[in-house]
């Protein structure tokens, strides 16, 4: 997670770039994001082999697998969102420029959120999944919950803001536009999966 949490941190900077039409600071941010991305994948791998399939666990060893895909997803999701934004020129809506900036670090604060969630599973570990530690995850699967539906509303209003302006620019750049906003909406909403799979540990527990 702290391998993931480092390679999406970059993507509000990545709008920055996009927004200030610096296509060589874009450039080298994908491939930063993209190196960042293999880190984790790394990492992942790493994790994965040191499970042995018969290993005894607190908790379904297929949820645990689950949990680990759901974060993958999320610096998935950033490096996808890399690619796409260096494969043409984007031409940014005046109205969609301080929506779009919102909404990438709205979707960190959800990333951030899963991050600190990932971060109790020792105490959760210690405690059986359950008492006042099972209670403090649920509490944070919920506020992550809330902080995804408010990035999506914060999606909403993009897209809003970019089909107001759907007569300056062509179908291309709008299919574009939507493909980039529903990727940075996926980072969200895959951090927020992160919340529910604990929330199945706590409930299975």
């Amino acid at each position: 997670m702290d391998s993931v949490q480092e390679c999406v941190r970059l993507v509000p900077e990545l709008i920055d770039r996009l927004l200030a039409e610096d296509r060589a600071g874009l450039e080298r941010l994908a491939k930063e994001i993209s190196v960042l991305e293999g880190q984790a994948d790394a990492a992942k791998n790493a994790l994965r082999t040191k499970m042995p399939v018969r290993l005894f666990l607190p908790v379904d060893r297929r949820d645990l697998l689950r949990l680990i895909r759901e974060i993958d997803a999320v610096a998935n999701n950033a490096e996808d969102l890399g690619v796409l934004l260096t494969l043409r020129p984007y031409e940014v809506p005046d109205e969609l420029r301080p929506l779009l900036r919102e909404f990438a670090d709205g979707v960190m604060v959800v990333v951030d959120s899963a991050a600190e969630l990932i971060g109790t599973m020792d105490e959760l570990l210690g405690s059986s999944f359950g008492g006042k530690a099972a209670q403090t995850a649920m509490a944070k699967a919920d506020e992550i919950g809330r902080l995804e539906h408010e990035a999506d509303k914060l999606q909403d209003q993009c897209a809003k803001a970019l089909f107001r302006a759907e007569d300056t620019l062509s179908p291309v750049s709008i299919f574009m536009w939507t493909k980039v906003l529903n990727k940075i909406g996926s980072i969200a909403n895959h951090a927020e999966n992160i919340g529910d799979q604990f929330r199945l540990f706590v409930a299975a527990s």
